[in-house]
């Protein structure tokens, strides 16, 4: 059975990240929150996802080598950005920019850390960013999903396209949904519905194809 593996990071081991798992038919498989990097290896060993999914920056800007703002490092780019992140502004997508002054600094980090671990073992990573997936899904605008109407809003449409999800009951956070829109794309990228942008020289960001329902 192929899997697809969304990880949706917290910034560290401290706090729970989340995590959720779909089957070659698209359907739910797992869903619920890990804690240490360990743990986000293990489940990839139990899975052996064809593609698993980070919600987070993999890579940094051409001419980085890391976010240490007394690194003499700087980007290549005038306006400091990733290809892909430059691809996604141009739509009128909204994201954190991978700066050394970015607030997501230590997800950075960490994600690019697991990204690497990751690939160490022989895993397809990609990176996914589950707003922009959620524009090209189901257009705009889009509720926050830090609010219970937004992951009322968002679990809704999700339903309606991952088989499985309806059977979880409990409240489900805004981070497992995001975990779900990860696993989702893909699993889109898997029957060719995703394309990447950005430059796979410096790291592309996984999106579903416009258009695609699923």
């Amino acid at each position: 059975m192929a899997a697809y593996l969304g990880i949706d990071p917290a910034s560290t081991a401290r706090r729970p990240s989340a995590f959720a798992v779909l089957d070659d038919q698209g359907s739910l498989r797992d869903l619920g929150l890990v804690q240490e990097d360990d743990d986000i290896l293990a489940l990839a060993e139990r899975w052996r996802p064809r593609y698993l999914a980070i919600d987070a920056p993999l890579s940094l800007p051409e001419g980085m080598c890391c976010l240490e703002e007394s690194c003499p490092c700087a980007p290549v780019a005038p306006d400091g950005l990733k290809a892909a992140e430059r691809a996604l502004v141009k739509e009128g997508i909204g994201l954190f920019r991978t700066t050394k002054r970015s607030i997501i600094k230590a997800m950075v980090c960490r994600a690019i850390g697991l990204r690497r671990a990751l690939e160490e073992r022989g895993y397809a990573v990609m990176e996914v960013y589950p707003y922009a997936s959620k524009v090209r899904l189901f257009g705009r605008p889009i509720p926050k999903k830090t609010t219970s109407a937004g992951r009322q809003w968002l679990r809704e449409r999700l339903e309606g396209m991952v088989p499985g999800l309806r059977e979880h009951e409990r409240a489900l956070s805004h981070d497992e949904l995001d975990a779900v829109v990860a696993a989702h794309t893909a699993y889109l990228r898997g029957r060719g519905q995703a394309e990447a942008v950005g430059d796979p020289r410096e790291g592309v960001i996984y999106v579903p194809r416009a258009g695609v329902q699923r």
